[in-house]
């Protein structure tokens, strides 16, 4: 594989026994994906990156709800307030019109395990607690 950070991080993930896909990039990044169940059954794919030389940690998670362009207004002022409310994880409309969520760290190959970990599993409540406020503008 060869990116120390990613297989730590791995590691980890097998050993919860959380299913996931890995892909080493020729440039030395490392790409991992999960897709959790949240609270309400939605699925979330949890896309995650590793830096080549293993330093960079980035989350995102795409497709937590379409946003017709009369929603926009409305949609970005509840993703404001949750982007004032949930300091490590950051909502935004991407250039698909759909709203998605994205968090970043400064990781060490001793420290990937743990903080990834840590990173995956508050993303992950953060999503489940404000995806019933971005389905509410989508109404």
């Amino acid at each position: 594989m060869g990116n120390a950070s990613a297989e730590a991080f791995i590691e980890r993930l097998e050993r919860h026994d959380i299913r996931h896909m890995h892909d080493a990039q020729p440039d030395g990044s490392h790409y991992v994906a999960v897709e959790l169940a949240g609270k309400t059954s939605i699925l979330y794919n949890i896309a995650m990156v590793f830096s080549a030389d293993g330093s960079e940690f980035g989350i995102r998670c795409y497709k937590l709800g379409k946003v017709p362009k009369e929603r926009q207004r409305p949609m970005l002022k509840v993703l404001n307030e949750l982007n004032a409310n949930y300091a490590w994880v950051r909502f935004f409309i991407d250039s698909d019109s759909e709203v998605a969520a994205a968090s970043d760290a400064v990781i060490t190959t001793a420290s990937a395990p743990r903080v990834c970990w840590e990173m995956l599993r508050r993303v992950f409540r953060v999503l489940d607690e404000a995806q019933e406020k971005i389905d509410k503008v989508l109404e």
